[in-house]
């Protein structure tokens, strides 16, 4: 019988399992590109292994990621021209643009607690990631799952032992319940799977190349299979791409940048304009020859947008 060409075989499924501080990035992304990652991602929820665990850790931060958010948010109004220009138009028209501008942060501020007070409606992130975690996929973990105990029990004997994935000073045995549900689904769904992970405890990334931890890589061999596949990647825009999504080059920038970010910046899921901040606007209609003479712009509002 002759072997069928390479190009007619069927491609193997692939899977992906998305680590809790990766959905919460979407909620620090500084332009829209983070967010049109996850509208890619919607796209393909079909392949997402998940975990009520998960869904737990995603909801269990929600709310204090959204509040740090918020609080990064400053503006400061102590500006000041010398007393020459008191009475000057210029003068006028800068107390104007400080008064918009506090206006605007008062909508920020109420956008960001319709995202709290109901996050079904208005929250984008939120609303992705229920579809995911309550797929009725039978590679979603869900708590009416009968093998959810069996789960646990695995997860609960490999944290008293201390093997990977944990972290040093971990009470949780989250991460376990996890890695034993990847471990389940590498024996039920023929494929690779691919792990979306930033934490240390999965494994190491230099530069831009993610290596799975030793002991898991062996694990997921021994017990899974030597010929199934399982492999680590920082970026969900790297897994999209073996997913056959086209990946934009603004997409894996704004992906770049969030991996090396650890202040919570205004998110663009609040729909606000990209076109630079709102005073910096405004002071260039209004101060575009003097501007460069007038430090008006704090540190804290540079990466701001408002609308």
């Amino acid at each position: 019988m002759t072997a069928q060409p390479k190009s007619l075989r069927k491609k193997a499924p692939i899977y992906i399992f998305i680590d809790t501080n990766i959905f919460l990035d979407f909620y620090r992304g500084n332009n829209e590109a983070s967010l049109t990652l996850l509208k890619k991602l919607e796209t393909v929820k079909k392949s997402v292994i998940s975990t009520y665990q998960v869904e737990m850790e995603f909801k269990k931060n929600r709310q204090t990621v959204i509040q740090e958010t918020l609080n990064g948010i400053k503006f400061d109004s102590k500006v000041s021209l010398p007393a020459v220009f008191h009475d000057s138009t210029t003068s006028k028209s800068l107390n104007k643009l400080q008064d918009a501008a506090k206006n605007k942060l008062r909508i920020v501020e109420k956008r960001f607690l319709d995202l709290l007070h109901s996050p079904k409606q208005t929250d984008v992130v939120f609303q992705t990631l229920e579809d995911i975690f309550h797929n009725p996929s039978a590679h979603v973990l869900t708590r009416g799952k009968e093998i959810r105990q069996k789960i646990k029990r695995l997860a609960w004997r490999r944290f008293i032992l201390g093997y990977p994935p944990r972290k040093k000073n971990d009470t949780s045995v989250g991460d376990a319940l996890n890695w034993e549900w990847l471990i389940q689904c590498g024996k039920d769904f023929p494929g690779k799977i691919i792990v979306v992970s930033r934490d240390s405890d999965y494994g190491t990334t230099i530069k831009d190349c993610s290596f799975l931890n030793d002991h898991l890589l062996q694990e997921y061999k021994e017990r899974v299979g030597p010929k199934r596949s399982i492999s680590l990647t920082n970026k969900l825009s790297a897994a999209l791409k073996e997913l056959d999504i086209k990946v934009t080059d603004k997409e894996i920038e704004a992906e770049k940048t969030q991996t090396t970010e650890s202040t919570p910046v205004l998110p663009r899921l609040l729909n606000l304009s990209n076109s630079g901040t709102f005073l910096e606007a405004c002071l260039r209609a209004h101060f575009s020859k003097n501007i460069s003479s007038t430090k008006i712009l704090v540190d804290e509002e540079k990466d701001i947008s408002l609308s």
